[in-house]
């Protein structure tokens, strides 16, 4: 089953960077940890990368998911707020990696699909420019991740608070309508 098999190496991965230092998880250590052969590895990955950016990805899945199922935009943003707080550790032992501007990247790109997402299910009638959508998306990203970095793993953060700080400026950035140009 390539899903399960995908997981299973994903969750494998996630829990040795939980317990070691990223940099030295190989892929020859990853499919000792599984037990699966190199074959099976590449049959669903291409590197350590691409199994990070799946994962990425399917976070950002759950994310979406479990958003849309909130009653408004701030209770959509405490959901991601408390979720990155959560995992902060992990978050922070992928930014220490040599592979830092790597994930960097792949945090940006993430957490701008959360925010496209978020808006297309939230907001289905906004009308955003699509060149002013983007350079939007990427600052607003890039301000997030900085916020989170940084409070994220305070031994007392108050996530309540921090979401409504986040929520209240997030709702004068994003432009409520604007015309196609």
């Amino acid at each position: 089953m390539p899903a399960d098999m995908k997981h299973t190496i994903v969750e494998t991965y996630m829990e040795m960077v939980r317990k070691g230092n990223v940099d030295k998880i190989t892929v020859k250590a990853l499919i000792e940890e599984c037990h699966i052969s190199r074959q099976t590895f590449y049959y669903h990955f291409r590197d350590i990368m691409d199994v990070l950016e799946w994962s990425f990805r399917m976070v950002v899945e759950r994310l979406v998911q479990r958003t849309l199922k909130a009653e408004g935009a701030e209770e959509a943003i405490r959901i991601f707020v408390s979720s990155t707080v959560e995992n902060h550790q992990m978050i922070e032992k992928l930014m220490n990696s040599q592979r830092r501007r790597e994930i960097e990247q792949l945090m940006t790109d993430a957490v701008e699909t959360y925010l496209r997402e978020l808006a297309r299910y939230k907001n289905p009638d906004l009308t955003v420019n699509v060149s002013n959508m983007e350079v939007t998306l990427h600052f607003i990203s890039c301000g997030i991740i900085g916020v989170l970095l940084k409070y994220g793993g305070m031994p007392q953060v108050d996530t309540e608070k921090l979401s409504k700080q986040l929520f209240q400026i997030l709702a004068r950035e994003i432009p409520e309508r604007e015309n196609e140009k």
